[in-house]
């Protein structure tokens, strides 16, 4: 899976809003993964996710002439995911427990492109693959603002601009909610390690 930057991003909208079916294909398997586990944390059903992000790049590729001159494309791309996501919400009336979300999240551990064997390099590969479930459990008890900004933040290296953007706040509520997470995530990691101690 590819990874772009948001400059990268804006040059495929360019190639797409002139039909360039190419650039198209590429922006799709570049952010298909990534939005499928944003998505997920919305509506808590991998199938479901999947199908929002077929939805959001159908709507990509039919409003694709005004895509031209988007000064963040990334931000784009997830504002669409987000608002189909929230949208599935209301109309669906969906509500799942945490657990479940991070179960879901849990299980994509493997098809994604999230690696965070340098921070156990010293680690089994099964080891880190407990370590991760255990912190996409604790993602999942944060608020869903928090989870939201550091999901975005840390999992799909947006910036705090186009958090922003996504999320329709300032980026000093985004620093907020970034700082909080990771506040009740240290929290979270201290009550644990107190357990084996």
């Amino acid at each position: 899976m590819e990874s772009l930057t948001n400059e990268q991003t804006c040059e495929l909208f360019e190639l797409i809003s002139q039909s360039d079916q190419a650039a198209f294909d590429r922006l799709f398997r570049a952010f298909f993964k990534p939005l499928v586990m944003f998505s997920c944390g919305y509506v808590n059903d991998k199938s479901t996710a999947s199908d929002i992000v077929q939805d959001t790049f159908v709507k990509l590729w039919q409003n694709r002439g005004s895509l031209s001159g988007i000064a963040s494309a990334r931000a784009y791309i997830y504002t669409t995911t987000r608002n189909l996501s929230l949208n599935y919400i209301r109309d669906h009336a969906r509500f799942e427990t945490g657990t479940e979300l991070s179960e879901t999240l849990a299980g994509d551990l493997t098809e994604t492109n999230v690696s965070w064997n340098d921070a156990f390099s010293d680690e089994s590969s099964e080891g880190v693959y407990e370590k991760m479930q255990l912190l996409y459990h604790w993602v999942s008890q944060l608020s869903e603002r928090q989870r939201e900004a550091f999901g975005l933040s840390r999992f799909e290296g947006l910036d705090h601009q186009e958090i922003a953007s996504v999320m329709n706040v300032s980026p000093r509520t985004v620093n907020n909610h970034i700082v909080d997470a990771l506040r009740n995530l240290q929290r979270m990691h201290e009550q644990h390690a107190q357990k084996f101690k």
